[in-house]
């Protein structure tokens, strides 16, 4: 009885083992097949980006084995963070509905804040306009504070580009910084992220845009829309966004996707409170995005450059890693070592395929404060007109 008790045992340890092997292996190439957008094979680069490191493909495996951490990760945005329990469940026992979420998938698909209705509030620089400058990088579009209603088209003031030179947006536009004393909020929709569109990069954004408008006179349009409430689907509704708009206008020629870059976890969702930065876990990745510019605190650039292309795309990657370089380059030649150079994935396309200068820049960390984000932005905008201009583009 106890050898035929084992042998069941054994078998059923190899049977498991063998399943989450296939899991890990063809999972996401059998699911991905019937996802196209333009025409092409479309794979969700949310999963290319967790194969960026080991940690990734362990939380990748685990959720496709264990449906409760699948949930979780699908719902709450987990990626690329530390496999405590705490951090992987989020549970709270004050909070039943949470709890239910993980025991029956279908409640996780529920979202009771009415705000996400409104998620795709957008807004565009134009015409160069003094008075609407922000020197303090406020976001002057009082709907946009409050995600109010959609407009047909992205606007800024009343008004829509007729030529935009860059298109700005961001796939994962709930990406977020340290919460201050100045720039408050609490967490939601997974770790360091938020709907606010004031505490996350879209209020970088915001302020790239305008110094671009307000100092050099280059138009741009800014997306400010809501791609990631389904993290998994962000780069897909992203690409839908930026198809949309190099149709709608041909001037365009560079598009930016502006994230900031993470690494564990800093603010929890729902909790509460402003970190103490000496304080936080991982000191050296705070520095790693760290700088001193004429006394002030900046936060670093990453530019990322995905490589996969499809014979369906006649576009060619190297084109777009030439354009990063450009920046890059002219950023370090200014402002010495505010760049981290260029990361090459061979495993995405990021939405490059589009446009023969698309790039991806990630504008600090979740272990940066929105402060040292929006320091940032006048030099970054300072290297894109001077690459531009270089380049010709600049009028």
């Amino acid at each position: 009885m106890y050898r035929s008790s084992l042998r069941y045992y054994r078998i059923k340890k190899i049977s498991f083992l063998i399943l989450l092997l296939f899991n890990i292996l063809f999972y996401r190439w059998l699911m991905t097949d019937n996802i196209k957008a333009s025409s092409i094979n479309f794979v969700t680069e949310a999963f290319a980006e967790e194969y960026n490191n080991i940690d990734g493909v362990f939380i990748t495996a685990l959720n496709y084995t264990m449906p409760a951490v699948d949930v979780s990760y699908k719902t709450q945005g987990f990626y690329n963070r530390d496999l405590t329990i705490a951090s992987m469940f989020n549970l709270n026992q004050n909070d039943p509905l949470k709890i239910l979420k993980y025991q029956i998938p279908i409640i996780s698909q529920i979202d009771i804040d009415t705000n996400k209705k409104s998620s795709t509030t957008q807004i565009t620089s134009n015409q160069k306009d003094t008075a609407n400058k922000n020197t303090d990088n406020k976001v002057t579009d009082t709907a946009s504070k409050n995600n109010a209603n959609t407009p047909d088209k992205p606007t800024a003031n009343g008004t829509t580009p007729d030529k935009p030179l860059i298109l700005l947006y961001h796939t994962h536009t709930m990406e977020s910084y340290v919460a201050t004393e100045k720039y408050k909020y609490i967490a939601k929709y997974g770790y360091d992220r938020t709907n606010d569109l004031n505490y996350n990069v879209v209020r970088v954004g915001d302020s790239l845009a305008n110094y671009l408008l307000n100092d050099y006179g280059i138009a741009v349009l800014h997306d400010r829309a809501i791609h990631d409430y389904n993290y998994d689907q962000s780069y897909y509704n992203s690409s839908l966004s930026v198809k949309k708009y190099l149709d709608e206008y041909p001037s365009i020629k560079v598009t930016i996707d502006l994230h900031r870059d993470g690494y564990g976890s800093v603010m929890q969702p729902g909790v509460d409170s402003i970190p103490v930065l000496s304080n936080l876990s991982n000191q050296a990745y705070r520095k790693k995005y760290i700088m001193d510019i004429n006394g002030q605190t900046v936060a670093k650039i990453l530019f990322i450059i995905g490589s996969r292309r499809t014979a369906e795309m006649k576009e060619d990657w190297k084109k777009n890693y030439e354009f990063a370089k450009q920046i890059s380059d002219k950023l370090n030649e200014l402002y010495p070592g505010i760049s981290l150079g260029i990361e090459v994935h061979q495993y995405a396309e990021y939405n490059q395929h589009f446009s023969e200068k698309g790039i991806l820049i990630e504008l600090g960390s979740n272990y940066n404060t929105l402060e040292e984000a929006l320091n940032t932005t006048p030099f970054l905008a300072k290297a894109i007109y001077e690459v531009l201009k270089d380049d010709g583009l600049d009028k």
